[in-house]
């Protein structure tokens, strides 16, 4: 059996979604003994086969007395043995035994990694019982945290100097991250006033882009307000940044068009716009397109239009009939293909004849040829007068996987 670290199984996580330019989304803090026994590849063990299989099954009464035969043998497997017998009796309400089953195990293999498994579930079971681990008494950052996330939900007050020492500390950016999620996900009036000091830069500026991000995934709108008041009070882009992406794991899009209407600097406008995208807010996108004179606003518009699928279709295909500055319709044409696909044709080709430029044909084009529309494209191939044009969607149809395009390229051929 494999030994498993306790923050091995999720303690902390963040998972970051590069097309949405910044997704935070943080892993709950579980009971570090919600694991699984592994049964042993050896199949000849049946005895420990049979003790595992009690574990998984939750037949906890059936897992200790067959775990405590396997312990008593002192074999190979008998630290692993005590470790389940006090898992299992943990389960069962004998939290006494549990810490004297443990106890036994640092005694008798005091080297073994199964004791760090026991001192988590140590930790746990204290902290359950009302008699919390003090996270000073352990060495083990790990299980520092653990007892300090018991401590701060039973008394948040005693917890916090502990982690205020972390966070000043040398200690590793992992372990002060941590740190800051047991902060973070405290109910605590004080925990929160703290959380809101690093989020403002108050209080370890270094942290403060980390705390924002933190912030906003765990309290979630709650957060929006304090966030919204930190990016009008500071002038540091990277923190400003943090909270424009933070306000899609809030859900407060309301937040990001604030942001847009005052903000002078064009990269974090774009950033905003580039949120609204991932959000799917075509209309308020919309809506900033037509008040916006700023073409590279326009431009991260149309971009951002296409997370929206279908919806931003249909914002692309106005913006595409109505916008006179030839690189944005020709932007917006070639967006409309990617993000309305085949329901997209009528206006794409509607597109292709009712512009007489060269530069919005191209485009719709190349909008049919990202639908995967040969059917269209066959058609315009064989009405357009235009030379170049007609090259231009041949050569398209010449490298589409389609039968009407591999049918067509064959009766030129042909001919």
């Amino acid at each position: 059996m494999k030994t498993k670290s306790i923050f091995s199984l999720a303690v902390l996580s963040f998972v970051f979604v590069p097309s949405a330019a910044f997704c935070l989304q943080p892993a709950l803090l579980p009971s570090p003994v919600n694991i699984v026994a592994e049964e042993p590849e050896d199949a000849k063990d049946s005895a420990y086969a049979e003790a595992t299989r009690a574990i998984n099954e939750n037949r906890w009464t059936d897992a200790e007395s067959l775990f405590a035969k396997i312990a008593a043998q002192k074999g190979d497997r008998a630290d692993a043995a005590l470790y389940w017998k006090a898992y299992a009796q943990n389960k069962e309400g004998q939290l006494g035994r549990a810490l004297e089953t443990c106890a036994e195990l640092g005694h008798s293999y005091a080297k073994s990694l199964w004791t760090g498994e026991c001192d988590a579930l140590r930790i746990e079971i204290r902290g359950r019982s009302g008699q919390p681990v003090s996270p000073q008494s352990t060495s083990d950052d790990e299980l520092k945290l653990l007892a300090l996330n018991t401590e701060m939900q039973q008394n948040a007050g005693r917890a916090l100097p502990t982690i205020r020492q972390i966070l000043d500390g040398n200690g590793s950016e992992r372990l002060k991250e941590r740190a800051l999620f047991v902060l973070a996900s405290s109910d605590s009036p004080d925990a929160q006033k703290l959380i809101g000091e690093i989020a403002r830069g108050q209080s370890n500026p270094q942290l403060q882009v980390r705390a924002v991000r933190m912030y906003a995934a765990i309290r979630g709108k709650q957060s929006a307000d304090t966030l919204a008041d930190v990016y009008q009070h500071t002038a540091n882009e990277a923190v400003k940044r943090a909270i424009l992406q933070s306000y899609m794991a809030t859900g407060t899009p309301d937040k990001l068009i604030e942001a847009i209407h005052g903000e002078q600097n064009p990269v974090l406008t774009k950033t905003a716009v580039q949120s609204l995208g991932a959000m799917s807010a075509d209309d308020a996108l919309l809506q900033i397109y037509r008040e916006s004179k700023d073409a590279q606003i326009k431009s991260a518009v149309i971009g951002s239009l296409v997370a929206s699928g279908t919806k931003g279709a249909a914002a692309l295909s106005e913006i595409a009939k109505s916008e006179q500055n030839p690189e944005l319709r020709s932007k917006a044409i070639r967006n409309l293909g990617i993000a309305g696909g085949s329901s997209a044709t009528p206006a794409l080709l509607a597109t292709y004849q009712s512009n007489t430029d060269t530069s919005s044909k191209n485009a719709a084009l190349e909008a049919l040829f990202l639908a995967n529309d040969a059917h269209n494209l066959v058609a315009l191939a064989r009405t357009e007068k235009n030379p170049e044009l007609k090259r231009t969607i041949v050569s398209k149809l010449s490298i589409m996987q389609n039968k009407e395009a591999t049918d067509y390229m064959m009766e030129l051929l042909n001919k």
